[in-house]
């Protein structure tokens, strides 16, 4: 898609939310200097926004619930309150399915909600991700995701259906599959810059890792094609290394490599090449130098050199080079933010001929402690924890946290991906690609951790920009697919097969509201439609015409959520089989069952991941209101399960026949139609509207509908009908089928569209009880699994700040985790383990 956001605004009210800089002076050639202020102009004009969720615990049960607090930050400054009002929250199982949706409100950057895992779900490693709709216009390995094993415990509850034999039988075929998919190792190698260059030594990043992304630890040798060793290497558990490595004209290289099972495999490197640029970064304690090679030139050619850390300046240089000769320049660390610091070479013409990342992490910055009031406590115990903020220079500084304590020691370490808002903000959120356990990179700064992080950066891609969208005379949002929403919005194009239809007008219905709106699309076919309040569900149909007033059109509507692309979409090894963790899972899954089990019985908000069967209900309810509809009260109502023998008549046009007072039901075969009587055209025809389960169809479609399906049809005139504009001014049917049947693929009418947004997620509170006045004997605090939840957390200027809760029954290590951004946008972690004693 191409369009413009400018444009796609004018059906909306944000078309001020895009700065003007857009459109600012953009020289042909810049200088160093210049090609700075581009970068920073790219970052002022496309507010690119980072995201990140805070979650109560590494792994899950099946039954439990996932707790998050999100945090959505701009990717420059990593301030909180950025441009977008509106965060998508979603869960994606192993099949790259998406299970569980939250649509979240922000404010000021910040939401909280949680995620009933119900205790059917299937052991397996899934994927949460949260992302805001302007963030989708980057590539999607830059939204934030985090892999998260979820266990089958137990047994499902009572009543759940059982899985068929066949059914077990696919499903140990595919976990087959991906478990030999999973093992089958990929070996690549990265020159240092990006180009291998004949005769000219450069330092050559390798990684080794399994079809899902897991490292792997293995060794190599490097042949030529006279099987003569040049080099050698071999990578840690990780998976990433590094080694130097001349390559000579006129030779090709391999890679003989011993696998962890002692087979062997060989890999081709790629071939080297007479002439290029050579660029080398190396780390010299207070600075970093930067080396610039010219092997195979011809000449003195001019060259400069650009260093920014999430686009802000950090050096400029600019020489000519020679072959033979080398090019150095010095970054002092002492000026340098926190983060990946990006170092770019270009030519005379501006285009880059290679980039290094370093990761620059100054020796002051800003820290957080949690303090608890003892060193241990006993059961059902108040806990008073302090928690002091301090900044680089160490003063007080301003915070916003979350934290969780949870039990220290519980599911299996398997399947777990370790990160935390340092990691994710200062590393993972600008690289291209799978990182298996950023916070492992930031647990010390021992000289073996930084190597491995410099091996990282050698082997993984940045992908915030490309240098032609910097220097283009074009803004980069013109390219720019998705709207920034500040209320949730709804949005497509108008096209006919695959071409658009520009300037088509729209007609937009919303239930509970009378009146209909009328629209019209931009010159490329695309609408925006934003205000929704998010309050409740909207319920909306759109009707398109071309301009000249023709139905034979699509209306394509965004999805909400996207299934995950194929690009960076690695299969998600299973989980260890049952058996071999026996022990370990089941103990904690009676824990866990138990603890979900007395939170339904004695929390108010009894939402909870069990399924329940069998439970007889006595008194009159209120008739449900289906969502499918878009109507309030219908004229006449007609039940199939107050017909006898319903299943027996041959389609619904049948069931409908002299069944409703006041509709005729017309022809027979293959052509029916509905007339009511009392009601006048104004469309040129006396047939209603039909409608499947919210949908408009034709009467062809309508009659392809078996009678076992329906459950009742409603028959709407009048006011009634009024909701569906002009299309309902000769009535409505409207069809609706009973829960689990399938109605996909029905054709409904051309031009119309229904969409339901769902209202903002009301988040549940955190089940803890507080025992100032003791609670009953009976009443028992099982919390083993998360203890306490504290989601939003202000830390005022004073930098301290103190929260409480109570200890439950059982005994054992918590572990106190604290996440979080400063006002500044530093981000701060911190955590402290917590001792519950037996009988003290």
């Amino acid at each position: 898609m191409h369009k413009t956001i400018r444009r796609m605004m004018l059906l909306g009210s944000g078309a001020a939310l895009v700065a003007s800089v857009a459109m600012a002076f953009r020289p042909a050639l810049p200088d160093p200097q210049q090609l700075l202020l581009l970068v920073q102009r790219f970052y002022a004009e496309t507010q690119p926004e980072t995201s990140y969720l805070h979650l109560n615990q590494d792994a899950y049960a099946a039954g439990e619930t996932l707790w998050f607090k999100a945090y959505v930050v701009g990717a420059g400054t990593h301030q909180l309150d950025t441009l977008s009002r509106v965060l998508y929250v979603d869960v994606v199982t192993p099949q790259r399915t998406v299970a569980f949706c939250r649509t979240l409100r922000l404010r000021q950057g910040m939401a909280e909600g949680d995620i009933v895992l119900p205790d059917t779900l299937r052991t397996g490693i899934y994927t949460i991700r949260a992302y805001t709709s302007w963030m989708r216009n980057w590539p999607e390995e830059l939204l934030f995701t985090r892999r998260v094993p979820v266990w089958q415990a137990v047994a499902p509850a009572e009543g759940a259906e059982p899985v068929s034999m066949l059914r077990q039988a696919a499903l140990a075929r595919q976990t087959s599959r991906v478990v030999a998919a999973a093992a089958q190792p990929d070996v690549q190698f990265f020159p240092e810059g990006g180009e291998y260059v004949q005769g000219a030594q450069s330092i050559v990043g390798v990684k080794a890792v399994t079809a899902s992304g897991q490292g792997i630890a293995l060794r190599g040798v490097i042949l030529d094609d006279r099987k003569q060793r040049v080099a050698e290497f071999s990578t840690p558990a990780l998976g990433m290394s590094s080694f130097a490595f001349t390559p000579q004209p006129g030779r090709k290289y391999q890679a003989q490599v011993t696998l962890p099972d002692d087979t062997e495999a060989q890999y081709p490197l790629p071939a080297a090449q007479p002439s290029g640029w050579l660029l080398t970064v190396r780390d010299l304690g207070s600075r970093y130098m930067v080396y610039v090679r010219r092997p195979g030139g011809t000449g003195p050619e001019p060259l400069q050199v650009v260093a920014h850390v999430r686009g802000t300046p950090v050096y400029a240089g600019a020489g000519t080079i020679v072959p033979g000769e080398t090019y150095a320049a010095p970054i002092p660390k002492n000026r340098l933010p926190a983060g990946l610091v990006h170092v770019t070479l270009l030519d005379g013409q501006n285009t880059a001929r290679a980039e290094r990342l370093v990761f620059s992490l100054p020796a002051a910055q800003a820290t957080a402690q949690l303090q608890f009031d003892k060193a241990a406590y006993g059961a059902r115990q108040p806990v008073a924890v302090e928690v002091t903020l301090r900044d680089a220079a160490g003063q007080p500084v301003a915070a916003d946290v979350s934290v969780a304590v949870a039990a220290q020691v519980g599911l299996p370490e398997q399947g777990r991906q370790e990160t935390t808002m340092q990691a994710h903000l200062l590393l993972t959120s600008e690289l291209r690609g799978y990182v298996e356990n950023p916070a492992w990179y930031f647990r010390n700064t021992t000289p073996a951790t930084r190597q491995a992080l410099d091996d990282l950066l050698l082997t993984q891609g940045w992908s915030r920009f490309v240098w032609r969208q910097v220097t283009s005379t074009e803004p980069a949002i013109n390219s720019f697919d998705f709207p920034l929403e500040r209320t949730l919005s709804l949005g497509g194009q108008l096209v006919r097969g695959s071409k658009p239809v520009p300037n088509g007008p729209l007609l937009l219905l919303r239930k509970g509201v009378p009146e209909v709106m009328e629209l019209q699309a931009n010159d490329q076919g695309y609408f925006l439609l934003t205000g929704f309040s998010g309050t409740d569900t909207a319920q909306v149909l759109l009707q398109a015409r071309t301009p000249k007033g023709g139905n034979n059109l699509q209306l394509r509507l965004w999805d909400r959520w996207p299934v995950p692309g194929t690009t960076n979409w690695h299969p998600r090894p299973p989980l260890a089989a049952f058996t071999d963790l026996e022990n370990t899972v089941t103990a904690y899954g009676l824990q866990s069952r138990r603890q979900q089990v007395l939170e339904r019985q004695f929390r108010p908000d009894t939402t909870s991941g069990i399924v329940l069967r069998n439970v007889t209900i006595k008194g009159r309810r209120p008739d449900p209101v289906d969502p499918r509809s878009l109507h309030g009260k219908a004229s006449a109502v007609l039940h199939t399960k107050d017909i006898p023998e319903a299943n027996t008549f041959l389609n619904v046009f049948e069931l409908m026949r002299g069944r409703l007072a006041g509709v005729l039901v017309n022809g027979g075969g293959l052509n029916y139609s509905v007339t009511i009587r009392g009601l006048s055209s104004i469309t040129q025809s006396s047939d209603a509207l039909y409608l499947l389960n919210g949908m408009p169809l034709d009467a062809n479609g309508l009659l392809s509908v078996p009678v076992q399906d329906v459950e009742r049809i409603e028959v709407l005139k009048g006011a009634e009908a009024g909701i569906y504009g002009s299309r309902g001014s000769n009535g409505v049917v409207a069809v609706f089928t009973k829960e689990g049947s399938d109605t996909s693929g029905r054709a409904g009418l051309p031009g119309v569209a229904t969409r339901r947004l769902p209202a903002y997620y009301r988040t549940r509170e955190f089940y803890a009880p507080r025992y100032e006045v003791p609670a009953p004997a009976n009443r028992p605090d099982p919390r083993l699994t998360t203890l306490f939840w504290q989601p939003m957390l202000h830390v005022p200027a004073s930098g301290q700040a103190r929260f409480s809760f109570y200890t439950a029954d059982a005994a054992g290590a918590f572990l106190a985790r604290l996440e979080g951004v400063t006002a500044g946008g530093e981000p701060v972690v911190a955590q402290a383990r917590l001792v519950v004693e037996a009988n003290r």
